[in-house]
Order: structure tokens, then C-alpha cells, then sequence
């Protein structure tokens, strides 16, 4: 598909206490498995980190923040401005069942709409979601004023909110959505 797809892994993982990307699954570590799905669904994949050492061997273009301490909507940010495609496809390196079909899914959506995220019964999920470079003055806008929350810009663009009942072709949501925050996930995630 001819947009980007970017993975998100410049968190702290101050709750998981050792960085998220790296947990193993299935004997490969999350990056890499979030990378090989990226991989078969985007002409340009990316990495978005501020520990760019930690990636060199996956041989994908790495970005760096310009402006450190501000979340992932920095990372958003600079995404946006550095791909070579207008539509953007941004995801979490903590979701280790991330599936190419639904990824395809969403992006019928796109150009239409500035941002197309998924939206269950569980909530939004910003970090599994489309973004179009339309944003980039908005998202600027968050920056500068202190509104780091991802959602904090959506009343300014046009917003495709996918529902779960327009998801319920892919069984198992709760679980390709799902995301690794504390030790006590990664055990339920490695119970199965």
C-alpha cells in the first residue's frame, strides 16, 4: 500500500520496567514481529525512537523527537512530517497481535478522512490508527500549547471513528488490540 507505517517505540515503559519492544514472544521480540506485519502491508515502514542504537539492526529508517518529554504525539509529529506518504499509519510496539487484514481494513477509509481510528467498547485506540499529514498544523498547534493527549486534536480534523461492529469480521478484538503495560499483562499474554 503506498503510505507509511510507523512504529511507535520511544515509550518509557516505566510500569513494565524494562522496555516493552524487546519482550519476547513466540521466540521473536514484539519489534520484530510488529515490524514483519508492517512490512507486508506499507511501501515505507519506520521507526519512531529516541534510543535509535537500539534498532540499528532492523535496518528501518529511525525517527528521533525534536522535542523530548512529550509523548507520543511528538512522535506522531515528527511522523507525519518525515514520511514519504500522506496517509500514516502509527501503532504501539507494545501490541503483539497487530494483523495485516485489519490494518487493510481501516485504511478504506483514508484519503477521506484526516484520522481513522478504532473505537470499541474498551475505548479509542489513537496507537492503532491512521493520520493523515493534514494534521500536522493542528498536532503543531497541541504541541506548542501543552496538549500532549493524542485525542485533544481530533475536534480539529475530519475523524473516521470505526466502531466494533464494523470490526466484528476479525474475531478476537480484545486480543488484537490489547496492549502491554505491566508484568502482569505480559503473564496473561504469555498464558494465552
Amino acid at each position: 500500500m503506498k503510505a507509511t507505517g510507523i512504529l511507535l517505540a520511544g515509550g518509557k515503559s516505566s510500569r513494565m520496567k524494562r522496555n516493552k519492544a524487546f519482550l519476547e514472544l513466540e521466540g521473536k521480540p514484539l519489534v520484530e514481529r510488529s515490524l514483519t506485519v508492517l512490512k507486508t502491508v506499507f511501501a515505507e515502514v519506520l521507526i519512531s525512537s529516541n534510543k535509535s542504537e537500539l534498532y540499528e539492526g532492523y535496518e528501518v529508517p529511525i525517527i528521533l523527537d525534536e522535542t523530548l518529554g512529550q509523548g507520543p504525539l511528538e512522535g506522531l509529529y515528527q511522523g507525519l512530517k518525515v514520511a514519504t506518504y500522506d496517509q500514516v499509519f502509527f501503532v504501539a510496539c507494545d501490541m503483539p497481535f497487530l494483523r495485516a487484514e485489519l490494518i487493510r481494513f481501516l485504511s478504506s477509509w483514508i484519503p477521506e478522512y484526516d484520522v481513522v481510528v478504532p473505537h470499541l467498547q474498551s475505548g479509542l485506540h489513537p496507537l492503532h490508527a491512521f493520520y493523515h499529514r493534514r494534521c500536522l498544523p493542528t498536532i503543531k498547534s497541541n504541541l506548542e500549547a501543552g496538549r500532549l493527549k493524542i485525542i485533544d486534536f481530533y475536534p480539529s480534523c475530519s475523524v473516521r471513528y470505526v466502531g466494533e461492529t464494523e470490526l466484528q469480521a476479525f474475531s478476537d478484538l480484545s486480543k488484537v488490540f490489547c496492549n502491554v503495560n505491566t508484568p502482569e499483562d505480559w503473564s496473561a499474554i504469555l498464558k494465552g
